[in-house]
């Protein structure tokens, strides 16, 4: 799932004052109480095998997703629905994303998230596997229980958001599969992937205005926003990940390389100097700071900054004519924080 990042590397003194980190307070306010619940229900699950039963909890306490549920109910509110409406719903989709999230790191190894062990990387495939599958029916029940509370109409819009977005999404990792490990490819390919993972927040933003009570052209519009905020973020997190010794290592053996690496590939030279740094057992900070410097001297990288701005006023755009005005602050935010410090 497309999750919203802080470049750490950027991070200084006056940290209150920059934009992502007014983000992450705001969508920590709207989710804290969804995921608070969510986490409790799912413990009070029955789980008879023990080492199961310890990785859930060790999921748990490490479970801090605000992004997916801060924007669905950021979406709710902006057609004038409350958070209290939107919390049932926060819930089901918080149960639903960890259960891609736990799938993708079985098919990503990832083994070491944000400098701590993920549950693939202390318990293996099978738990990891067997563990997203529980949240996975834990999400869908909820959601079951969700319909009784619901206007018949607008659930069944809502079933299809989700089958619609999670295919995309489940496309986008399957045509994924094909690119992996791969220094050489088709970029608008890759590009199509980025667009499609961003369902994962497009599915918040749309169910988010269905629950609220939205107009159809409210729905498609904040759906519409959220196709951008989803693509704006995968591409932050892939610029972001250029600063991460690990996490690039892991791309290159596991994933597909950041997309402005590949941008800067087009130049033989320079695909030869950086794969020969990612080679080596261990990348220095000296060698973070080489690939940074060929990335950001490259004219296409420049072009896909260019491409982000454009997008960017586009979700502002559709923002200028949410009523809530508040709300409509708060949307521009996301967007602009994610833009920040590229």
């Amino acid at each position: 799932m497309v999750n919203l990042k802080v470049n750490e590397e950027s991070v200084v003194e006056q940290e209150e004052q920059k934009l992502m980190v007014k983000v992450l307070n705001l969508l920590q306010q709207k989710s804290e109480k969804a995921l608070e619940k969510a986490k409790k229900f799912i413990l009070n699950e029955k789980i008879e095998n023990k080492r199961a039963r310890e990785a859930l909890e060790y999921y748990v306490g490490n479970w801090n997703d605000t992004t997916h549920p801060g924007i669905l109910a950021l979406a709710c509110e902006a057609v004038g629905g409350s958070l209290e409406k939107a919390e049932p719903m926060q819930i089901a989709m918080l149960y639903l994303a960890a259960a891609v999230d736990l799938h993708d790191d079985i098919i990503d190894q990832s083994k070491v998230k944000n400098g701590k062990p993920t549950v693939f990387g202390k318990y293996g495939r099978d738990i990891t596997l067997l563990l997203g599958d529980i949240i996975m029916v834990k999400g869908f029940t909820f959601l079951y229980n969700y319909c009784k509370e619901i206007e018949p109409k607008r659930f069944e819009m809502i079933i299809c958001s989700l089958k619609t977005k999670l295919l995309d999404l489940g496309n986008a990792h399957l045509l994924e599969v094909d690119l992996k490990r791969k220094t050489k490819f088709n970029i608008d390919q890759y590009m199509q992937i980025l667009e499609k993972k961003a369902s994962s927040i497009e599915v918040n933003t749309e169910i988010g205005a269905i629950i609220g009570g939205g107009s159809l052209n409210e729905i498609e519009a904040l759906a519409r926003y959220g196709r951008i905020l989803g693509t704006l973020i995968g591409l932050r997190e892939d610029f972001i990940d250029i600063f991460e010794p690990d996490e690039l290592k892991n791309r290159m053996r596991n994933e597909i390389l950041p997309l402005p690496l590949i941008y800067t590939f087009k130049n033989v030279e320079t695909r030869n100097n950086i794969l020969k740094i990612l080679s080596k057992p261990k990348i220095s900070k000296y060698d973070i700071e080489k690939i940074l410097e060929y990335v950001f001297q490259s004219k296409e990288v420049q072009n896909l900054k260019a491409y982000m701005q454009n997008l960017a006023k586009q979700a502002l755009q559709i923002v200028s004519g949410v009523k809530n005005k508040v709300i409509a602050k708060d949307l521009s935010l996301l967007i602009n924080a994610s833009l920040e410090d590229l």
